[in-house]
């Protein structure tokens, strides 16, 4: 190590020269970077679910439905003005960018159709296509229509009379969410008045405003680098150089990062922004902990370029085992078979590994190049021209390991131990999902998030699960028509009914009792399905023939091989998901159907995909992140009990974290997933840092418990305000507007917070108790006994 860091003093100029060329390299990389939403990536396309999905999403739509809800706030909606609004909005959504012309509904549409049959006549009309009702008896007609069918009264108009729906289906391949945002928002503008009020949910509303708001990220970003850069400036002895090290390291590690993600043709999705961020902070904390070592060294009386020296030669094992760690716990994050989180595992992983050159050999260079002012050293050494003379913080952390290398090490094991038992009863009630009717990533009082709760309650529609039955399963459509299959649907569908998470189930079937009644003078008698094929595959048939092409596409496939069965949940939560998937696949599985029914599509059938990925994901990924930690420490101290004391600390601080994720209903998603991975890479460095500043301390030093206080008085202020100045940086995020990142930082936050807790008292207590060989058996040179 001493001749590598001759080598990098040497050579200093050399290797700024060619990161300034890898710089400008990464920086020309920028300008194709792409900071958007690719739904298809939030999918993890090897799922069942999802391969279902995809073969059903152009015939049935998929998860890029929105539904509108006009709502008055008097009377009700059968009104020439709110029916003109209706007819309106109808409209105007077959302007929509990316929309699915065939896939829109509401009463005024041409695919809303009343059977009337009088004298063996088959009579089809439309409710209200093409012109609105405006004679009284006009508007009567229309009520007595849709108060008749349940088709309409319920699914399309709620039971007070004063909603009623539209919904609309995006092409996947065809749709910008922030064009679908602009347009939808528009449109609410117009519709808008004194008495009604446009509610707007789905998907694409819901992304549209995460990219809307994401917009306030900058300021974020902006207000978070002014607080660390004070914290910085008063932290390391109120000097503009040490305060602007660490952010330059921080900025070029951010362009290598994105620069590489555009390279290799990746989207910055906004939904993970937090993460490029926090990479950028790790790299700002290498520095800081190197900075915090220069000024030490520079207090002992050495030089610039002496005290650079002795950062490489010293600080450059340990950091490489940080950064090891760190990349290992950013790469499981591909553990989960979703292309986002696979896209982000790579780039950060490389992200995380230039850490090495950036922050532990630019670093060094920084301080040597980076002219000085005149007062600095002096001010460096003020006050501490006497090495034995201490500040108040040194003080306290003096006491402190006085404190736990006697009985206080025992006192911080049995509250560890306590906090711990606690701790594993919250997280094991930690779900996966979201715990909210609308969005977990908005604020509960978000417009998204009423606009949702107002529908989720007054027409059950927003959480659809497709279940398609036909397709492969069936050798011809002549086999879909058989009444056996109709029955069978209608079985299906009772079945499912009877869940009490299930709002109701909607397919082609739903409309037979109603024709078949109407096949009998509207006789009420025959409000029923036949049960005999014959009769039924009848039914089925003629009912066929009462639609045009594409009147029931989002029920039926074109070419009639295929139904769509949809259940419409009552929320999406982790227990309505979990309780209605398992209510359906035991039916299946009790019935062999499984061949013939097939799971599942719609906005809720591939969240189910999501959240079962992500449920068996979590477990091997928190699994490999804490054995990678435990290899990599006990390589690099060679010493199997080193691994052992720095991966508690860890597995605790993230039971934690848990614990408080459910406890505040935070369930683990897409977004939420990577943050114990990664705050396990991050965790660690602490303990590292601490321990080989352990080692070094014991050289000087035949007894480990002086070791220990002294590496507490030197270290433990390092770990200390690195801790305490990300930790303030983070909590700048609760002022965003998305709910996500505000948790995100907060619980990043806290994972900092407990893992500076456990390398301060935690790890200091372990080795006062076990007093690993690894530390024991170094011994201290003549020099230092003879000081």
């Amino acid at each position: 190590m001493k001749k590598f860091a001759e080598l990098v003093d040497r050579y200093r100029w050399g290797i700024l020269g060619l990161g300034l060329l890898i710089t400008l390299f990464f920086c020309s990389q920028l300008f194709n970077l792409k900071v958007k939403t690719d739904f298809n990536e939030l999918l993890p396309q090897n799922h069942p679910y999802i391969k279902v999905h995809n073969e059903i999403r152009k015939s049935f739509g998929g998860a890029n439905q929105v539904l509108l809800m006009l709502q008055v706030r008097k009377g009700d909606i059968f009104n020439q003005k709110t029916l003109e609004k209706v007819k309106y909005i109808s409209e105007r959504l077959r302007l929509a960018p990316g929309v699915d012309r065939n896939k829109i509904r509401s009463i005024a549409t041409r695919k809303s159709k009343y059977f009337e049959v009088s004298s063996g006549n088959n009579v089809t009309v439309s409710l209200m296509y093409p012109d609105v009702p405006t004679t009284k008896e006009e508007l009567e007609l229309l009520r007595e229509r849709i108060y008749s069918s349940p088709q309409y009264y319920g699914p399309s108009v709620s039971l007070d009379s004063k909603k009623t729906l539209i919904t609309v289906d995006f092409i996947a391949e065809m749709i910008d969410y922030e064009k679908v945002f602009e347009f939808l928002s528009k449109l609410r503008k117009e519709v808008e008045d004194e008495n009604h009020i446009l509610n707007i949910a789905g998907e694409p509303m819901h992304l549209g405003f995460v990219n809307y708001h994401n917009r306030d990220i900058f300021l974020i970003l902006g207000v978070t680098i002014l607080v660390i850069m004070a914290s910085l400036y008063f932290d390391f002895s109120r000097s503009f150089k040490f305060m602007i090290i660490p952010l330059i390291t921080a900025g070029i590690s951010g362009i290598w990062g994105l620069g590489f993600m555009s390279l290799v043709g990746y989207n910055l999705d906004p939904l993970i922004l937090v993460l490029p961020f926090l990479i950028s902070l790790m790299t700002a904390r290498h520095s800081m902990q190197l900075i915090l070592r220069y000024i030490e060294e520079i207090r002992k009386g050495a030089s610039n370029r002496e005290a650079a020296k002795t950062l490489v030669e010293v600080m450059f094992a340990p950091g490489i085992t940080s950064i090891i760690t760190d990349a290992f716990g950013v790469a499981l994050v591909a553990v989960a078979a979703i292309p986002i989180l696979q896209n982000i595992a790579v780039t950060c992983t490389f992200w995380s590994v230039v850490t090495v050159v950036v922050s532990l050999i630019f670093t060094p260079i920084f301080l040597v190049v980076f002219p000085e002012s005149k007062n600095l050293r002096s001010h460096i050494a003020k006050g501490y021209t006497n090495m034995q003379k201490e500040g108040l913080l040194e003080k306290v952390l003096t006491r402190m390991g006085f404190w736990l290398v006697k009985k206080g090490k025992w006192v911080v094991v049995v509250l560890t131990v306590v906090i711990t038992a606690v701790s594993l009863i919250y997280s094991l009630k930690i779900e996966v999902g979201d715990f909210v009717p609308g969005s977990s990533i908005l604020w509960p009082d978000h417009r998204y998030n009423k606009d949702a709760l107002r529908i989720a309650y007054s027409m059950p529609l927003l959480n659809p699960i497709f279940v398609m039955v036909g397709g492969e399963g069936f050798k011809s459509k002549k086999e879909l028509e058989d009444g056996g299959y109709t029955i069978e649907v209608d079985k299906f569908q009772r079945f499912v009914q009877r869940h009490p998470r299930v709002s109701f189930v909607q397919s082609i079937v739903n409309r037979l009792p109603e024709y078949w009644s109407s096949n009998h003078d509207s006789n009420p008698y025959f409000l029923f399905i036949p049960n005999e094929i014959p009769f039924a595959s009848h039914a089925f048939r003629s009912l066929l023939y009462q639609f045009r092409p594409g009147d029931q596409n989002e029920l039926l496939s074109g070419s009639v091989d295929a139904v769509n069965v949809i259940v419409y949940c009552r929320d999406r939560t982790p227990r309505t998901l979990k309780g209605v998937m398992g209510h359906i696949n035991g039916y299946l599985e009790r019935n062999k159907l499984k061949g013939i029914f097939h799971l599942a599509g719609g906005s809720l059938g591939v969240q189910a995909a999501v959240r079962e990925v992500i449920a068996e994901a979590q477990i091997w990924n928190l699994a490999l992140a804490l054995s990678m930690v435990f290899i990599c420490c006990s390589l690099n101290f060679r010493s199997l009990t080193a691994g052992v004391i720095l991966t508690v600390p860890l597995f605790i601080s993230n039971l934690i974290a848990f614990a408080l994720m459910a406890a505040y209903q935070i369930g683990l998603t897409i977004n939420t997933f990577p943050v114990s991975s990664v705050g396990i890479g991050l965790g660690v460095d602490y303990g590292i840092y601490f321990i080989g500043r352990l080692q070094e301390e014991k050289k000087k030093t035949p007894d480990l418990s002086q070791a220990i206080v002294n590496s507490l008085r030197s270290n433990g202020k390092s770990i200390l305000v690195i801790a305490t100045t990300l930790c303030i940086g983070l909590l700048i995020w609760l002022f965003s507007e998305l709910r996500f990142q505000a948790e995100m930082g907060a619980l990043l936050a806290i994972l900092l917070f407990l893992n500076m807790l456990g390398a301060l008292f935690l790890v200091p207590s372990f080795i006062a108790i076990f007093k690993p060989k690894f530390l024991t058996k170094i011994t201290c040179t003549e020099e230092a006994k003879n000081v």
